[in-house]
């Protein structure tokens, strides 16, 4: 989820200023206004202390009988609970947001609605700028210089209208607009919109998603009510997103394609929250009722409106245009339910936004639950009893014991493993570590691994705990130079099957196979050398002096070479059956180790399925959801 927007303003309105509008609404920002009051405002509503401590939500009296003294305190105390217990399963922006409302006077809370120009390669956002004009022009003064800034404003970055009697003397409250001016702000005076705490967001926005594609009603709904508004963060044109929940939205298209649009997003039971409409200008059908989405002509209201300001004896003109283009039930549903109630009702959206975060918030708990009973239910069908899986594993036992031995026998006794006879490593000892790692890769236990990952798999589906282990790195060639470089290796992924064997191979291959190789390079280095010394000591001695005959100086030649050629065979044929035995115990410390990882995790039992994690969570969670729609169903 994008992150949400800082929600204290940076700044404060004058002394003089709050004195002169004492009568009136405090202004709150689009955005800062979604987080908790600063803590220097002093609070609206004296808190009530508690004769008692009150315990957890899960434990809370659910009976609609009892009594509560401030609903309206109860269920912000219920909602920050909410966020606190259950973060995973609620929209935090629109928590904010409803947390904002209840914080503020009965009746006098911000409504925020958002006019989303659906970007679908026509003309919508442009008709999206109209349409907000229209819904806030007065048509008994000329153009103001608010209409021209919408005008010309790019919806490429969102625009903030707030609807007051007078722009504010100061824009402390607006801590994103003043920062560097990074959204425009316009302020608009209304006859019949003043004073009822009305703010405007105007974008445009991708064309949403299809009832098929979404899948999800309540995904449908907080996709529009909570747009997303890139902030630039910088001058090299980097953006971020923040979320900005609002309790209305009106969906604005052009023609046909935006009607299609309209057409293909999933079906509201009401048009109280999210509406939309289409300019299309020739369609102009007498019942509306039908269709998802509003006609409405906005060349014919624009010719209107400029017709009355041009001269008010065009009253009656203008009046007709007015209607013919449809747009005042646009007026209508934005005046709907947003009035303030001087006798201290809680606005209508405001019960709406808490009423539709609770019931998304209960969907997704119950998507919860019913994935873990799916997985519950998943891991409790055809169950394998330990007592088979004990079977199971001294069969592995027993035949992986019979494969070392059968399969080792057969690679010592092989006819690649005699081409390493001491008497032709002459021409072979660059080939010892491929034979030996050809040995290791095909008679190493091969079918006993596979036998035991089949085994984990099996104790996995009966529930039976093993590991995770961490799997051993594959060979390469560069693994000694990563042990001298600097660069970190990344830690091993884990696997969930005892890693014995494949450890076990690898230790030989890199440790054992290379101290071979060396060994076998050594004594025919030292064979050559020696008899090529002895051989030229006998040619010397045949040469120096003139007593000693051909058969004794090539009798110290033969010396030589005899000696240096026992002693490689005598230390290669050692190093041979050392590294056999080696191999061949390493292979029975790999099988008894897998063998004790499985029958320690078969010793434990199979995990008890009635715990499942989270459970205690969805509870609490499920059961302030209940309380906050109880106490909601009591707010005035």
């Amino acid at each position: 989820m994008p992150p949400r927007i800082s929600l204290r303003p940076i700044g404060h309105r004058s002394s003089l200023y709050l004195r002169t509008r004492a009568a009136e609404r405090k202004s709150v920002c689009f955005f800062c206004s979604l987080s908790s009051r600063p803590s220097g405002e002093p609070d609206r509503r004296p808190r009530r202390k508690l004769q008692k401590p009150r315990g957890f939500a899960s434990t809370a009296p659910t009976s609609s009988d009892r009594i509560i003294a401030d609903p309206r305190k109860e269920l912000e105390d219920i909602l920050l609970e909410l966020q606190k217990h259950a973060a995973n399963y609620v929209n935090l922006s629109r928590l904010q947001l409803a947390l904002n409302g209840l914080r503020q006077n009965p009746g006098d809370e911000s409504i925020r609605v958002a006019v989303l120009g659906l970007n679908n390669g026509s003309e919508s956002s442009q008709t999206a700028k109209q349409v907000l004009k229209l819904l806030l022009a007065d048509p008994l003064k000329s153009e103001e210089e608010w209409e021209r800034e919408v005008e010309k404003h790019n919806l490429a970055t969102p625009m903030i209208i707030r609807v007051e009697p007078d722009p504010p003397q100061e824009l402390g409250s607006m801590s994103v607009a003043t920062k560097g001016s990074l959204l425009h702000e316009v302020h608009v005076s209304s006859a019949t919109l003043n004073g009822h705490n009305l703010e405007l967001l105007l974008m445009e926005t991708d064309p949403f998603l299809s009832a098929q594609e979404l899948r999800a009603l309540e995904g449908f709904e907080e996709s529009v009510l909570v747009p997303t508004v890139e902030i630039p963060t910088s001058d090299t044109g980097r953006y971020t997103p923040i979320t900005t929940p609002v309790h209305k939205a009106l969906i604005v298209a052009d023609g046909i394609l935006g009607a299609a649009s309209i057409v293909s997003m999933p079906t509201l039971e009401s048009h109280k929250v999210i509406t939309a409409a289409v300019n299309l200008p020739e369609y102009k059908p007498k019942d509306t009722s039908p269709l998802p989405f509003t006609p409405i002509d906005v060349e014919t209201a624009s010719l209107g409106l400029g017709l009355v300001r041009k001269d008010l004896k065009n009253a009656i003109e203008f009046e007709h245009l007015w209607f013919e283009s449809n747009m005042p039930k646009l007026v209508e549903w934005l005046k709907a339910d947003i009035m303030a109630s001087p006798e201290g009702t809680t606005k209508p959206p405001v019960k709406e936004l808490i009423a539709s975060l609770l019931r998304n918030t209960s969907a997704a708990i119950e998507s919860e639950k019913a994935r873990q009973l799916g997985t519950k239910l998943s891991s409790t069908t055809s169950h394998t009893p330990v007592k088979a899986l004990q079977n199971s594993l001294d069969d592995w036992a027993e035949s992986a014991h019979s494969e070392l031995q059968e399969q080792l026998d057969l690679a010592f006794s092989s006819r690649r493993w005699r081409k390493l006879g001491w008497w032709k490593l002459f021409w072979r000892v660059d080939d010892v570590g491929m034979l030996t790692n050809d040995i290791l890769s095909q008679r190493f236990l091969p079918n006993s691994e596979r036998s035991a990952i089949f085994l984990a798999g099996r104790m996995k589906e009966a529930g039976v705990t093993l590991g995770p282990f961490p799997s051993p790195s594959p060979i390469n060639g560069d693994s000694t130079e990563s042990k001298h470089s600097d660069t970190p290796t990344p830690e091993p992924a884990s696997v969930p099957w005892p890693v014995n064997i494949p450890a076990t191979r690898r230790y030989l291959q890199t440790e054992t196979i290379p101290a071979l190789q060396a060994l076998a390079q050594k004594l025919t280095l030292q064979t050559l050398s020696t008899s090529g010394l002895t051989t030229a000591l006998g040619a010397l001695v045949y040469l120096s002096t003139l007593t000693t005959t051909l058969y004794e100086a090539g009798t110290v030649a033969a010396v030589g070479i005899v000696w240096s050629l026992r002693r490689m065979q005598k230390n290669w044929e050692t190093a041979r059956k050392f590294w056999e035995g080696e191999v061949r115990e390493e292979g029975r410390k790999a099988v008894r180790g897998v063998e004790t990882e499985i029958a320690e995790a078969l010793k434990q039992g199979q995990t008890p399925k009635d715990k499942v994690e989270g459970e205690e969570e969805l509870a609490r969670a499920k059961s302030l959801v209940e309380r906050a729609q109880e106490v909601l169903s009591k707010l005035k």
